[in-house]
């Protein structure tokens, strides 16, 4: 009996699937605590991995430390939690960014159109903006494609454009219904047949090539910066809510751009027009919708002793306010700034940017146009960025002030000092004492206030020292 049991087990052994498993069934591997490890497989994305396991491709690559979710290896190891076996995707949520759309976005999350419109109660798709969240199940569509939509450029070729992508040219051919002897011209059309981690989701009208707004959605009373590629050279200008939008041009086809916010401006959305001017004379126009939030601001009531009052006298109040206002618009080419900036003084923050503000128990019709920091009298005030100083004297209101240009539209003022330390045309550096604080000019009491502007529009100072531009 032990021998007929022992052959009938090497019989079952050597029966195909008796007891060997497909490669679905090794790349994963369930283990203790509910989380799964999955063995990668060939031709298999992070993004493929996420779908079967109804997880995202950023909570995969959190638990196994990737830093570029594009590069997984064939047999390697990764963790899953809390896989879900037999979900068609997880439910996401995707921040529109400019050039997007609802249609481009089904392609690279492989849903539909109408899966995305019924989720965010979308009536018309054209509608969607810049920096609006949308709830997307990814892999909806299990049918769908992965896949982008390519604008071919000046001397390419089916083969050129596959190397570009790193895709087979059978896949692009079949994916276009096309051979490779089919005549491919500028500005045509093609899908591009890739895996969604990587797919891009815009389409964006020749000759651009990327456009960047940060941070999306924009905010009340703050900076954004805007980044646009082009193919080649060209003159870039446009608008946003009534403003210019002005910009500089590096190597030829980076185009950068700072807009402030006006702390008053509308909650809404609102279209940034641009107009893309070529060598050749050709124009391109191209509008997109991006919605600013309200800032949050809070209000305080200002108690002036009455020697200041005058100060407060449009005879006086606006001489110098449109003195100021001329030196702090100004927009010169040479950048100084670079990277964060610092603080202008260690002094504790009293007062912060956008307070809507009443004096003498007056009406909330004016706002904190800078952030106050708390010093005693001489203590020092130093300059956050490097940049150039275009005014250095006593203002009736401002007290002793100092204002540096940073160039490309950025502008910063220090007002109510005791002493100023630097003059006119002075190159300062970041770090470098400038002046003392005080409480000369419309001041309750020793402080320094710290103003920025940005193409003519005064805003926060403090988003500065947080985050990069551009």
């Amino acid at each position: 009996m032990r021998h007929i049991i022992a052959a009938l087990l090497m019989i079952s052994a050597l029966l195909p699937g008796s007891v060997s498993r497909t490669a679905a069934q090794e790349s994963a591997q369930p283990t203790t605590g509910g989380t799964t490890v999955h063995v990668v497989q060939r031709d298999e994305t992070l993004y493929r991995i996420a779908l079967r396991y109804g997880t995202t491709i950023d909570a995969i690559a959190e638990a196994n430390g990737i830093a570029d979710p594009r590069y997984i290896a064939v047999g390697q190891r990764l963790l899953i939690p809390n896989a879900q076996f037999n979900a068609p995707g997880a439910l996401i949520t995707h921040q529109v960014m400019p050039g997007e759309s609802v249609i481009r976005l089904a392609a690279a999350y492989q849903t539909t159109v109408d899966q995305i419109a019924s989720a965010n109660y979308i009536t018309n798709p054209a509608l969607i903006y810049a920096g609006q969240d949308l709830m997307i199940s990814q892999g909806a569509a299990e049918t769908a494609d992965a896949r982008i939509l390519y604008r071919v450029q000046s001397g390419e070729t089916l083969p050129t454009i596959a190397v570009k992508y790193n895709v087979r040219l059978n896949k692009l051919l079949t994916a276009n219904n096309i051979t490779l002897t089919t005549p491919v011209f500028p500005n045509q059309r093609l899908w591009i047949p890739r895996a969604a981690a990587d797919s891009d989701a815009t389409d964006l009208p020749l000759p651009l090539t990327s456009y960047a707004i940060a941070p999306i959605p924009a905010v009340q009373g703050q900076t954004i910066s805007i980044h646009i590629t082009t193919t080649g050279p060209a003159t870039l200008s446009g608008t946003f809510m009534g403003y210019p939008v002005q910009f500089i041009t590096q190597d030829g086809n980076q185009h950068f751009a700072l807009f402030g916010i006006h702390a008053f401006a509308a909650s809404g959305i609102f279209p940034m027009q641009i107009t893309i001017l070529e060598p050749d004379g050709t124009q391109t126009a191209l509008t997109e919708r991006v919605r600013v939030n309200d800032g949050g601001y809070g209000t305080e009531t200002i108690s002036l002793d009455t020697e200041l009052n005058d100060l407060l006298n449009p005879q006086v109040t606006e001489p110098e306010w449109e003195r100021v206002a001329m030196v702090m618009s100004a927009f010169t080419a040479q950048r100084y700034f670079d990277g964060l900036m610092g603080l202008p003084s260690t002094g504790a923050i009293t007062s912060q940017f956008g307070t809507r503000r009443a004096y003498n128990e007056g009406t909330l019709d004016s706002f904190h146009s800078g952030t106050d920091f708390a010093g005693g009298p001489g203590s020092s005030v130093v300059a956050p960025a490097a940049g150039v100083v275009v005014l250095a004297e006593e203002l009736p209101v401002r007290g002793n002030a100092t204002i540096i240009d940073h160039g490309w539209g950025v502008v910063t003022g220090y007002w109510h000092q005791t002493e100023i330390y630097v003059n006119v045309g002075d190159v300062v550096t970041a770090g470098q004492i400038i002046g003392t604080v005080g409480s000369t000019g419309r001041s309750t009491g020793p402080h320094l206030h710290w103003e920025m502007w940005i193409g003519g529009v005064q805003v926060d100072p403090m988003q500065w020292v947080q985050q990069r531009f551009p």
